[in-house]
């Protein structure tokens, strides 16, 4: 019997920066699409995403004149690999 590995991501903190802002929309993008792959079936595992707090920081973002890149979503899934070839 397998068991599903689930990965929470870290506290968060609020960005300060406006690059601290940009990688928090893009990170909250990237979150975003891996839990609505998982919702779809698409994938298994990975971190637990709070999708409140994604919508939140984008929205915030934006308000602020950020939105996250248009390649945020490739940028998370390499990381997301990245991480888990250590």
């Amino acid at each position: 019997m397998s068991r599903e590995v689930v990965r929470r991501m870290p506290a968060p903190r609020e960005p300060r920066t406006r690059e601290e802002w940009q990688e928090a929309a893009d990170a909250a993008e990237g979150a975003l699409a891996l839990d609505s792959a998982r919702k779809y079936g698409l994938v298994t595992g990975g971190p637990v995403v709070d999708v409140e707090r994604c919508t939140a920081l984008i929205d915030a973002a934006r308000a602020g004149g950020i939105t996250p890149a248009k390649d945020a979503i490739e940028r998370f899934v390499a990381a997301m690999r990245e991480a888990s070839a250590l």
